[in-house]
């Protein structure tokens, strides 16, 4: 049997072309091999994250990033640029140390971020690029921006509330942001916000105010005070305010009070007609006295005086007994 021998490119039988293609292939391999190698390790040297930040206005808002690496890298290059716009807000460049861009930016215990003084405006999401010792990276994160509302104010137009009776209650909140709510409750925790009117309006700086109105056609004292509770965007309660109403009685009905005037009426010339005849009457007891002190009675015989104040029973009894005999 008639053995094939392989042949190498090292063989001094093979032309000189195909080992020349042979070492070119081999030598690209191994650079592809080597790059893609390289590749891989650089890229999975770190991974930069940072956490969502949440800033008050007007306060430090703290950017919390770290990088994920066995070898703590050096910081080289940072460069923050706010998503929609072109220009970077912070720029930090190790070699000359220098810092461009919004000075309320600091790179704080890198690659973790400070902004300083937060402002509605600051609200957004960033694109961060890093270059370190170990390599580049670039992710985004975000920052929302929230402001406290101040106490709300419960009030009502109506000083002194009448049962059965209409009321207008109101409950007002600025100062906050983002927009939140106002909730309304009873003596009794029974939320009747779904009877309110809630409206909202932005200021010039950014800042809601919030006014919610609740109205009741006909009002029952059993609710006891009422409350309102001013709320964030993440419903939950930044303030609240009561407000402990004053009854006065039920309402007057109309046929009723008319009723009653002219009971009014009727009693008030019932007393002047009587005081104008119990005048008349003392006025004529008066006159009666001093017409008989003026003008004395003729005087009457003892006897006169006996028979006329004896009993009429006693006379006619004695009559009957003369007749007899």
């Amino acid at each position: 049997m008639e053995m094939t021998e392989r042949m190498t490119p090292h063989d001094p039988d093979v032309p000189l072309f195909y080992r020349d293609m042979a070492s070119v292939t081999l030598l690209f391999s191994l650079l592809m091999m080597s790059s893609l190698r390289v590749g891989q390790s650089v890229d999975n040297l770190f991974t930069l994250k940072c956490q969502p930040a949440v800033g008050v206005i007007g306060q430090t808002t703290n950017i919390f990033c770290n990088i994920a690496a066995n070898t703590v890298p050096i910081v080289n290059t940072v460069v923050i640029i706010k998503i929609g716009e072109n220009d970077p807000c912070f720029t930090f460049n190790r070699r000359d140390k220098s810092v461009i861009g919004d000075d309320r930016f600091q790179l704080e215990n890198a690659p973790s971020l400070q902004l300083q003084d937060t402002m509605i405006s600051d609200e957004g999401e960033y694109s961060y690029f890093i270059r370190t010792s170990l390599g580049n990276d670039r992710i985004r994160f975000t920052i929302n921006v929230t402001a406290k509302y101040h106490e709300p104010v419960i009030s009502s137009e109506q000083k002194e509330l009448v049962t059965d009776g209409p009321v207008d209650l109101y409950c007002n909140a600025n100062g906050g942001y983002p927009a939140g709510t106002i909730h309304w409750f009873d003596g009794s925790k029974t939320n009747w916000t779904k009877n309110a009117q809630l409206q909202g309006t932005q200021g010039d700086d950014g800042l809601f105010t919030l006014s919610s109105k609740l109205s009741f056609k006909n009002f029952d004292p059993v609710w006891g005070e009422f409350q309102c509770i001013v709320l964030n965007n993440k419903y939950q309660e930044e303030g609240s305010s009561k407000l402990k109403l004053r009854i006065i009685g039920p309402p007057e009905d109309p046929d009723v009070s008319g009723n009653n005037s002219l009971m009014k009426n009727i009693v008030a010339a019932t007393v002047v007609i009587g005081s104008l005849i119990v005048g008349l009457l003392i006025a004529l007891l008066l006159n009666r006295r001093r017409f008989r002190r003026d003008n004395p009675t003729e005087s009457v015989y003892p006897e006169e005086e006996n028979a006329l104040n004896e009993p009429v029973y006693k006379k006619a009894a004695e009559a009957d007994y003369n007749i007899e005999v």
